[in-house]
């Protein structure tokens, strides 16, 4: 067994089946992977689907387990507590792998033996069939879109999305587990950035690909204010857990933030002159929150 394919659950019974199947339709030896669901205290019927699923299913290595402690980096971290394979990867309740995702992370990890931390792509798939009319590259990673082309590349200045994150499991025992102050995506970014900290590099793998089921709730800019201001405040608690250089990290970032909002300013009046002024409005809408919800937190911290 060389990969451990980690799913943390948290009330998906509309999603979980979706991705389960993925991971056994797989044009790879089973015998070469497993599948472990961690169920984070679903009220739904979740536990229900992924314990028949496994009962249905004994020709494949699949693991069950609940975390008790409500939240993603709680569950990240048991699941590699029970990981047996030497890499471990993670996609969500609600991806989809592409048949060829364990052979491709197979053969990168033939590849590239002494690399330890790895982003494949995300594609969307709407639940209304299309993109909502806000959409546009500059936060497709809101919804977790990761398209950086066909070219193997070192991500240097962004970091991958737990949709589709690879890792070689004796990393962990370096840097230590996800951060479970943290919430959303920022447990993603701490790990990366602990990872790049410790000298090591992330390298973005075009053909290992997962499917992110867009649920129609999503498509709306209350969503995008709300799910922006909440990694706006995230990022204050990961800068809150830095044992050095807490404030000069923190008067960066604030300064980022306000010359990303200036700069959404700008591309929305270039939306707007082109008719898409929707898109400049859901960009400035992300910003403003996230700064929002950065100021918030810090005030409060």
């Amino acid at each position: 067994m060389f990969l451990s394919v980690i799913i943390c659950t948290y009330n998906r019974d509309r999603h979980i089946p979706r991705a389960l199947e993925s991971l056994i339709k797989q044009d790879f030896d089973r015998s070469e992977y497993e599948i472990i669901v961690v169920d984070n205290n679903s009220t739904d019927r979740t536990g229900e689907i992924i314990s028949r699923f496994k009962q249905t299913h004994p020709e494949y290595q699949i693991q069950l387990a609940k975390e008790p402690r409500q939240g993603l980096s709680y569950a990240r971290n048991k699941g590699l507590e029970l990981a047996k394979a030497a890499y471990v990867s993670f996609i969500d309740d609600d991806g989809i792998a592409r048949e060829d995702y364990v052979r491709q992370i197979h053969q990168y990890m033939t590849q590239f033996p002494d690399e330890v931390a790895f982003g494949g792509k995300v594609l969307p798939k709407y639940e209304k069939g299309k993109a909502p009319d806000w959409m546009s590259p500059y936060i497709e990673r809101i919804i977790s879109i990761v398209d950086l082309g066909d070219e193997i590349k070192i991500l240097k200045k962004i970091y991958p999305v737990g949709c589709n994150m690879i890792f070689k499991k004796a990393v962990f025992n370096e840097i230590g587990g996800f951060n479970t102050a943290l919430k959303l995506r920022s447990d993603d970014k701490y790990i990366f950035l602990k990872i790049r900290e410790a000298g090591y590099k992330v390298l973005y793998l075009p053909k290992v690909v997962v499917w992110h089921f867009i649920d129609d709730f999503r498509n709306s800019l209350d969503y995008v204010k709300k799910v922006s201001r909440l990694n706006g405040e995230a990022e204050r608690t990961r800068i809150s857990t830095l044992k050095s250089k807490q404030k000069y990290t923190f008067i960066l970032r604030l300064f980022d933030y306000v010359w990303k909002l200036a700069a959404s300013a700008v591309l929305w009046l270039l939306f707007a002159l082109k008719g898409q002024s929707i898109k400049g409005k859901a960009l400035f809408l992300s910003v403003w929150n996230a700064l929002r919800g950065f100021i918030k937190k810090a005030e409060s911290a």
